[in-house]
Formats: C-alpha cells, sequence, structure tokens
C-alpha cells in the first residue's frame, strides 16, 4: 500500500518563466548557504504537521477456556511535524539541498492479547521516535525539494518531504508487537500551492496553507480506510473478494492527515 510519490514539478519546469530579475538559468544552492540570500533570491519553505491512527480487533476463536487463538486488539498512533527550508534563485527552478531542516515526531503503538482460559492478557507498547532524514538519504524519492516555476503571472510550488525513524527497530516492553499505520504518510509528504506573481512582488512574501487527507493523496491511494466482518484483512485494512472459511468477523481501520504551508519569501 505504500507508495512513493511524484509531484508535478516536470510540468512546473516545462512552463516555468523566469521570476522578475531572474537569471539565465536556475542555480543549484549549497546545503550550508546562509537564510539571507543575494537580492531577487526565493527563500520558500515547506513545513507542516500531521498524525494518524490505525487500529484492529481479531476476536477470539473456539470457546473461551479452550479457545484456538486469543482476542486481539492492537492501536498504533503517530503524530510528527516538519520544517524545510530552502534557497532558490530568482528563476526559480528545482532545490533538494534545504539549508535549514527541522522536525520529530514519534510513533507508538499498544496491543492487547487476552490470552484463553483464565490467565492474564498480555500487553505490548512499543515507541520510535521520528526525525529529518541526513544526508544519506539524499537517494530517497522523498528526500526534501522544492520545485518553483511560472506560466504567465501564475507562480507554483510544488513540495516533497520526509520523516524518517531514528532507530531501525522501536524500543518494546511486553510481548513486543508493533505494526506500523498501513500508509505512513510522513515518509512522503507533498504540497502544490499557486499564486499570482504580483503578490509576491507587492508585498514580498507569500503564504499558502495545504491540507491532505481523507481520499485525497496522490494517484486515487487513499489516507483512510476500514473493513469489518469475515475476511477483512488486518495488514491493511481490505476486504478479502472471498474470505476463509470461518474467518473471525475481524475489524480494521486507519487514517492519516496533515496540513501546513508553503511559504515563498523575496529577499530584497
Amino acid at each position: 500500500m505504500r507508495v512513493r510519490l511524484l509531484l508535478a514539478f516536470a510540468v512546473a519546469a516545462a512552463v516555468a518563466s523566469p521570476l522578475p530579475g531572474a537569471l539565465a538559468a536556475a542555480k543549484r544552492r549549497d546545503a550550508n548557504a546562509p537564510p539571507a540570500g543575494a537580492r531577487g533570491d526565493l527563500v520558500v519553505t515547506f513545513a507542516g504537521a500531521g498524525g494518524g491512527t490505525y487500529r484492529y480487533h481479531e476476536p477470539a476463536q473456539g470457546a473461551p477456556a479452550a479457545c484456538r487463538s486469543p482476542d486481539t486488539t492492537y492501536t498504533e498512533t503517530d503524530s510528527y511535524h516538519w520544517s524545510y527550508r530552502f534557497l532558490l534563485a530568482p528563476s526559480g527552478g528545482t532545490s533538494d539541498a534545504p539549508f535549514a531542516t527541522a522536525g520529530g515526531g514519534q510513533l507508538s503503538g499498544t496491543e492487547q492479547l487476552a490470552q484463553c482460559g483464565a490467565a492474564a492478557a498480555l500487553t505490548s507498547t512499543c515507541t520510535q521516535a521520528l526525525a529529518p532524514p541526513g544526508p544519506s538519504s539524499e537517494a530517497d524519492l522523498a528526500y526534501p525539494t522544492v520545485s518553483v516555476g511560472a506560466a504567465g503571472r501564475l507562480v507554483t510550488v510544488g513540495a516533497l518531504g520526509e520523516l524518517a525513524t531514528t532507530s531501525a527497530q522501536p524500543s518494546c516492553s511486553g510481548i513486543e508487537v508493533f505494526a506500523p499505520n498501513p500508509l505512513p504518510a510522513f515518509d512522503e509528504l507533498q504540497a502544490s500551492v499557486s499564486f499570482d506573481r504580483a503578490q509576491l512582488e507587492s508585498a514580498g512574501v507569500v503564504r499558502r496553507r495545504f491540507t491532505m487527507g481523507g481520499s485525497g493523496l496522490y494517484a486515487g491511494v487513499a489516507l483512510s480506510g476500514s473493513c469489518a466482518g469475515a475476511g477483512c484483512q488486518l495488514r491493511d485494512c481490505a476486504q478479502a473478494a472471498a474470505p476463509a472459511p470461518a474467518a473471525p468477523p475481524a475489524s480494521c481501520s486507519f487514517s492519516e492527515d496533515y496540513s501546513g504551508t508553503v511559504e515563498v519569501e523575496l529577499v530584497r
């Protein structure tokens, strides 16, 4: 269910015309470039916050005293925030070299396994931290990138970003069960906004909000889903076309959403 996202960067670049005071071609800046650029440069900030949940329940199979599998309930929550800043030439273009990165978050998963018979239930609690990607992740398709292009008076900004887990494995206690959200949006953040270039020329800074959630991800991939009854698949909350005989009436749901701003500032 995991997808890698491709924004319309190529489209924006294809229609791009120079912004005011444009150079002949866009200049890619070093990741250590200071926030204050030369006159006419563009400082672009892609920032936001989000979170989600993933829950499933599988009832016990068989008599309570001698069940074939115990009642299982699992809940995962995640929350995160990020901010990536880029410096581009007056002509815009594309940069995958943010001069400032910030952000973080945490994934938390809890499972309760009610044992068959009179035995006490078993529990599991796991956590895993999130942080901005490091230089070793530059090959990732969702590594922080921004693209600024213009067609006539319309300026379009596309942004990509990600947060990565800080450890290969979560930190757990108890029976150590951890199942992340079927669609972890934090590793494929995206936004696209447009505005009239006259606003940037006049005010010197333009800020646009964006929201991503529900069924609004890329290429029709939903950020939420659910299933219930026989044939409900717990790994992705999809309904099986032909459920197995005597399958328990399980239930499963997930949701994820994030929102934030894309800001473009004209250095004067």
